[in-house]
């Protein structure tokens, strides 16, 4: 009898193709040598698939896949607001359990590509009466713009929802996300049609469920509302502060943009018992007003690595004193200051 490779050193094996040009490739053929290679080199195709699908084609396929692992309530939504998405059927295996890490770009962008390829039904053009002076031809190209601007704008609300449908399904069914960013404004589509249609899909609803189903979370990464109210990003806010404090234990990577106020500040407090594990932190376009100095310098003197980008109301003493305080030489801690050093 051929000796028997013991099937613990098989993850580690596996884990020398992560990161080969043709990984995916290697991963995919290795599903069919057993079953048990197969559950062993599953985790590690689809762990963080829609970075490894890069031709539209695989993307489509990976988009269909993913719907069909919806609920049904989820499908009929989608089937109310687009009849033209066919009908997908939920896979033998739910890939959704395998995915470590959550980008919105990159759902997005995937989603992208699978609805350019879906079938089109003829957007209903509005009759208009002619305004004086206006010509028949220049009456049917204004109607033409309008009907490709709706076209336009239905599919950048569709592609949205879907998204953001995407992404709560697996931050409620994947217990095992460690890389989590979020865009608020890129899954959230509430302006087609003057009403909002999906409610369950918002941003929000989303950081609600990282606080209460994700206990791996090793990054974490928001961007708030850039046009929004300062009343949105203190609702939003409150969210990213109950992330940290229920789900932050292991969290190394804290990313944020377009923080501000009182709820920037609760987020330094949240972190201060995670200081330990903290190892980057970064600033993009937020407002440090009030910014609670004395918390945020005993947090970020610990860290490897700390940037801060077109960052307002940063103040050269505090940063100073929070260099002097730096375990690591200065070249690991910089910062672009574009406007508001004070």
């Amino acid at each position: 009898m051929p000796p028997q490779l013991p099937i613990d050193i098989l993850p580690e094996i596996l884990r020398h193709f992560v990161g080969e040009l043709d990984e995916q490739e290697i991963l995919h053929n290795l599903l069919f040598v057993n079953r048990t290679w197969c559950q062993h080199a599953l985790p590690l195709l689809w762990t963080n698939p829609f970075l490894m699908c890069q031709q539209p084609e695989n993307r489509v396929k990976l988009v269909d896949t993913f719907i069909g692992c919806l609920s049904d309530h989820d499908k009929d939504f989608l089937a109310r607001r687009n009849p033209d998405i066919p009908y997908h059927p939920r896979p033998s295996i739910d890939y959704t359990d395998y995915i470590t890490v959550l980008e919105e770009k990159n759902i997005i962008e995937s989603v992208n590509s699978w609805y350019e390829k879906l079938p089109r039904s003829e957007v209903k053009k509005e009759k208009t009466g002619e305004t004086e002076g206006e010509t028949e031809t220049d009456s049917h190209a204004d109607n033409e713009t309008e009907a490709e601007t709706t076209k336009e704008n239905a599919r950048k609300y569709e592609a949205t929802v879907v998204s953001a449908m995407l992404f709560k399904m697996f931050v409620e069914r994947s217990s095992n996300i460690k890389w989590f960013n979020i865009d608020c404004d890129a899954l959230n589509a509430k302006w087609y049609d003057g009403v909002i249609t999906h409610q369950d899909y918002m941003a929000d609803k989303i950081l609600e469920s990282v606080a209460k189903y994700q206990q791996s979370l090793v990054r974490l990464a928001v961007v708030f509302n850039g046009g929004g109210s300062q009343a949105d990003t203190s609702d939003l806010g409150k969210l990213v502060v109950e992330c940290i404090k229920v789900q932050g234990r292991f969290l190394r990577d804290f990313i944020i943009e377009n923080a501000c106020g009182e709820t920037f500040a609760q987020m330094h407090h949240a972190l201060r018992p995670r200081a330990n594990s903290l190892k980057r932190v970064g600033y993009t376009q937020c407002d440090f007003s009030e910014f609670p100095w004395s918390v945020g310098i005993e947090i970020l003197s610990q860290i490897e690595e700390l940037y801060f980008i077109a960052c307002t109301h940063l103040r050269d003493n505090q940063l100073q004193k929070l260099e002097g305080r730096m375990e690591k030489p200065f070249p690991e801690f910089y910062y672009y200051v574009l406007k508001g050093l004070e």
